[in-house]
């Protein structure tokens, strides 16, 4: 057997001197911040004096996880995108961050622990996140009845993927069969873990632990429990227990009640808690010179060494809220505020003890004259018995000092002492409790504009952590499924998983949105409404597809929505570039093709009948005028032929008068020769 004794006194020397072991500067920083958090006595109260602590730290870690909580783990949009490796790559990008959005959201309750791990970065400098597939052995008793076949008995008890057992002697007239079932069972974790059992280098100065040359994890589990993750039996029951689960200062700073908790004697060997440490270090095991990243499990009090394999992720992801430049501790809540919270706890005291000598006046009083147990009895208004022997008038026994009150000007240097709060700690509580002092005379943009620039701190907190913890615990976890999780994922009941993780590419390069405050949000999305009613107005004047268009439209509609925290918006719109609504958007263009023909052809019959009501009309007009020109005409020639006729006449009239007068004329001498033949006698006619 080989011989690791150098290596596991090297490796305990190591987590000695890591950031964060029992008793160092960090583990007591850690401490007094928890105590300082639960509001705990300092240590320099006075007898008979106001006791009471400001809660500053405690109110403002509560005020800032509240604001940078409500944008990291928004349901109604994607915290962290991965980014494509090309054109092709978009949709398998989008959909691999779904689906570890999915593990270490929902999967893993995302939000409790990533809740935990950032109240740790406000509180303890530093948040850890654990990401890692678990592997263990689980034990389950089943029991079926009416088995009448050692067919069925066989089917139940060789499984592929458990080892199964009978307790009872199975017959085929009871039917009835029990097992105890061992199955290894698989599961993807996703976990914050505590500071005080947390272990790196004091100088490491990055947020990235991948090449961090030691970390480590202090546990304490049961021995089954360790037998369960795979330890190797003989050596865990060897291991000396401890009941002390909170053995480290800050894990007992932890308790409310301030103090280790003991728990009770177990029921047997199985339940005995034992301490152990989860190692990852850089060790060239094999003598070629290159140091590989190996998990080492060390029995720290027995210096055993349980496991020793090779890995090549570090599990942890670390982050901050406020930067230590060029370290990995950080810069929390506590290392602002402590000062600041002493300042508001002895103005605290001052003021009670100032009401309480206001209230019950010190006193001076005649040795012997006065019952002492009446005036240390600490009541307000209590009566004071004086020895009538002693002294005739009261007032001679008895003599109180006036205390003036100044509670005014107290009050008013813990309102100096709050503004110096919210700059040295953001003014994230200030904006939850509307303690906000503005100008009587600001008006509504200068409003906003003040809540802007106070929530810029926890702005920057927010952003830090994103870009920290929330972003190297994505990378870590995309990275863990892509190594260690080999099983194909539906994640959505719209999503059919395709490729196992296995298959992904590696990614490298995330987008962070850090979340929003309520004021941000708020202006964001006034800022969208505006754009869309742009969108709008610009496509009823016939801009669309030239300024506007609908993708563009669909895109401010979406950011709209999530903006105000609609959860899963898509719901209620569809996408225009999806099948179906190209389906509709193709039949909505034919139909209005055809619409166009339609509007074509009636534009052209309405052109036909404007041209043929037109030539109808000139038609008309034509026929008008020539008929009323030939009937000018035809009164012309009739006119023309009555005078022809009439002088036709005449003329004829006019030849043939002659005649008629010739004839007249014999007649009229024939007529005369006979009437001169019987009355006149005839006379001579001239020749």
């Amino acid at each position: 057997m080989k011989d690791n004794t150098d290596l596991v006194q090297s490796l305990k020397n190591q987590l000695q001197n890591c950031a964060g072991f029992e008793g160092d500067e960090l583990s007591k920083h850690r401490t007094e911040s928890l105590n300082y958090y639960f509001q705990r006595a300092r240590g320099d109260e006075v007898p008979g004096r106001s006791r009471v602590v400001a809660g500053d730290e405690s109110a403002m870690v509560e005020a800032n996880l509240a604001q940078m909580m409500d944008g990291l783990t928004s349901t109604s949009t994607r915290v962290v995108d991965y980014r494509p490796l090309g054109a092709a790559d978009k949709e398998q990008a989008a959909l691999e961050t779904d689906t570890v959005t999915y593990f270490v959201m929902e999967a893993n309750n995302g939000w409790v622990q990533l809740s935990s791990a950032i109240k740790d970065a406000l509180q303890l400098r530093n948040g850890i996140m654990k990401t890692w597939i678990e592997t263990r052995k689980v034990v389950r008793y089943e029991t079926y009845a009416n088995v009448k076949s050692a067919e069925a008995v066989a089917e139940l008890t060789d499984r592929p993927d458990a080892t199964c057992k009978m307790l009872n002697k199975w017959t085929p007239e009871k039917g009835l069969l029990s097992l105890r079932c061992q199955r290894t069972v698989k599961r993807f974790r996703c976990e914050a873990v505590a500071l005080e059992n947390f272990l790196y280098p004091k100088d490491w100065d990055s947020h990235d632990l991948q090449e961090i040359p030691i970390c480590a994890e202090r546990h304490i589990d049961t021995r089954a429990e360790m037998k369960a993750l795979g330890f190797p039996a003989a050596k865990v029951d060897k291991l000396t227990a401890t009941r002390t689960t909170g053995s480290t200062l800050t894990g007992a700073a932890r308790n409310p009640a301030s103090e280790a908790a003991i728990g009770p004697r177990p029921i047997d060997k199985s339940l005995e808690q034992i301490e152990w440490y989860e190692i990852y270090v850089l060790h060239d095991g094999d003598g070629d010179g290159i140091a590989e990243r190996r998990r080492m499990s060390l029995a720290y009090r027995d210096s055993e060494l349980l496991a020793d394999v090779p890995v090549n992720l570090v599990p942890y992801a670390a982050g901050v809220v406020l930067l230590n430049q060029h370290r990995l501790t950080g810069i929390d809540l506590h290392d602002k505020l402590k000062q600041t919270q002493d300042k508001h706890t002895a103005l605290e005291r001052v003021l009670f003890d100032g009401l309480n000598s206001a209230i019950k006046n010190r006193t001076a009083t005649l040795d012997g004259a006065v019952n002492p147990d009446d005036l240390a009895d600490g009541r307000v208004n209590g009566n004071i018995r004086v020895n009538r022997r002693m002294v005739s008038d009261v007032r001679m026994a008895v003599t109180a000092f006036s205390i003036p009150d100044t509670s005014a000007n107290v009050l008013e240097n813990i309102r100096e002492v709050k503004a110096e709060r919210s700059e040295m700690g953001g003014a994230a509580l200030d904006m939850a409790s509307g303690n906000m002092q503005l100008n009587e005379r600001m008006g509504s943009e200068g409003v906003d504009r003040v809540y802007s620039v106070m929530e810029q701190l926890a702005a920057l907190m927010t952003r830090n952590i994103a870009q920290t913890l929330i972003r190297n615990t994505w990378l870590l976890a995309h990275a863990t499924l892509r190594e260690g999780w080999n099983e194909a994922s539906p994640i959505q009941a719209s999503i059919q998983w395709q490729n196992v993780p296995a298959k992904w590419a590696e990614r490298l390069c995330v987008a962070v949105k850090p979340g929003m405050s309520p004021g941000e949000r708020a202006r964001l999305q006034n800022a969208i409404a505006k754009l869309i009613d742009w969108q709008v107005m610009l496509a009823e004047k016939g801009m669309d597809e030239v300024l506007v268009y609908l993708d563009g439209f669909f895109k401010a509609l979406m950011d709209w929505a999530r903006v105000a925290e609609v959860p899963f918006p898509e719901q209620y719109f569809r996408n225009p570039a999806s099948k179906e609504s190209q389906t509709a958007l193709d039949g909505k263009r034919k139909q209005a093709k055809q619409m166009e023909e339609q509007k074509q052809m009636l534009m052209r019959q309405a052109i036909g009948l404007e041209q043929l009501r037109t030539a109808v009309e000139k038609y008309a007009g034509d026929a008008d005028r020539q008929f009323k020109y030939w009937a000018k005409v035809m009164d012309v020639e009739v006119e023309e032929a009555k005078l022809v006729g009439h002088a036709t006449t005449e003329l004829l009239k006019a030849k043939q008068q002659p005649n008629e007068d010739e004839d007249d004329g014999a007649n009229d001498g024939a007529r005369g020769a006979e009437k001169g033949s019987s009355d006149t006698p005839a006379e001579p006619v001239a020749a």
